[in-house]
């Protein structure tokens, strides 16, 4: 699909630790846009130095391919795939607000983006949520890592300018655990060429997040107990992160968010994929003793007002193999910044940031 909007941006410079926010384009300016689905072949198979269990088959993964088309047609340009966190979705970078779908802004910067749903999320769907985990989530991207190099993917709709690129660059970007896959990519493979973390670190778990966990993991044992039964319309190893919705707009956003947003993501509290969710923690003691491996530059993006992570200061400096860290905390924006207040922000930073890749 092809769509034209108006470019705006917030007029102001401000300093990143070493990045420089600038306005994303001139006003006037228009920018042609394409956004067609796309689909990787991948097998659930886990080969990182996190290893969890996976069910080995193989699948389609689905996802969008978001860009100017100017830049698309131009040659090998540079693309960032996007993945999302422990209880959420690729909605989080394509969220049908004005001025709040990520990858949209993104490409109105100058930048192309492929979001994916994780293996046993939104549109990848398994029919046991134990079938995959986080080493397998990661093996998966790193899949699709190599076949938007080579261009090895399908294009799902009409847009020849977005078939069979060879990306010249991939750097991949996370949200909250999907950093963590990220991070795992590049210290179990060396594929990418940097990281975008948002709303991550493996250090700093508050007791919001405890409060959520516990109750979660007790969830997902009783689903696979003896005699256990599942509840008509629900798919077997699946359940809530968050409990009820408030804790899902809690744990999401600030307070003062803007209450389109929340309207949006109403229905987007739904139940997760216990594989993921229980090989997390030690998949989080495991990252810990690789963060010194990653050699590529990183950029991490925190909000001010998130609950679910505290005392995160310390985290960058723990990444001692990269020669270039930044980073930039959101004002007023709870773990989803990426739609919250001040998202504008978001995308400077990290359209800038890649600008100077």
């Amino acid at each position: 699909m092809l769509r034209s909007r108006i470019v705006s941006a917030l007029a102001a410079v401000i300093a990143v630790t070493g990045i420089a926010v600038s306005p994303a384009a001139a006003a006037d300016q228009e920018t042609e846009i394409i956004d067609v689905p796309v689909s990787f072949t991948v097998q659930n198979i886990n080969r990182t130095l996190n290893q969890c269990d996976t069910d080995g088959e193989t699948y389609t993964v689905h996802g969008y391919l978001t860009g100017p088309a100017e830049v698309l047609t131009e040659g090998d340009p540079p693309v960032t795939l996007y993945v999302h966190g422990t209880n959420t979705a690729q909605w989080i970078w394509r969220l049908d607000v004005e001025g709040r779908n990520y990858v949209e802004e993104l490409a109105e910067r100058g930048h192309v983006s492929v979001s994916i749903d994780r293996l046993g999320y939104g549109e990848n769907p398994l029919s046991n949520g134990f079938d995959t985990c986080t080493g397998a989530n990661a093996d998966v991207a790193h899949q699709v890592v190599e076949q938007l190099r080579a261009g090895d993917y399908q294009v799902d709709g009409d847009a020849p300018a977005a078939e069979g690129i060879e990306f010249s660059q991939v750097f991949m970007g996370g949200h909250s655990s999907g950093a963590l896959v990220a991070e795992l990519v590049a210290y179990s493979f060396g594929s990418i060429d940097g990281i975008v973390s948002t709303g991550w670190a493996a250090i700093g778990i508050t007791s919001e997040t405890a409060r959520r966990f516990f109750p979660m993991f007790d969830s997902c044992q009783r689903t696979i107990a003896p005699g256990a039964e599942v509840e008509a319309g629900q798919t077997p190893g699946y359940v809530y992160f968050d409990q009820t919705l408030d804790d899902f707009y809690q744990g999401s956003v600030s307070d003062t968010i803007d209450p389109v947003v929340r309207e949006a993501i109403a229905d987007r509290h739904v139940p997760s994929p216990c594989g993921v969710m229980v090989s997390e923690p030690l998949s989080i003691l495991e990252d810990l003793t690789h963060l010194a491996d990653i050699e590529v530059p990183v950029h991490f993006v925190f909000g001010a007002e998130d609950t679910l992570r505290e005392g995160v200061e310390p985290y960058p400096g723990l990444f001692t193999g990269s020669e270039e860290i930044s980073e930039i905390t959101i004002p007023d924006a709870g773990h989803i910044m990426l739609i919250d207040n001040n998202a504008e922000l978001v995308y400077d930073s990290i359209a800038e940031w890649l600008d100077q890749r």
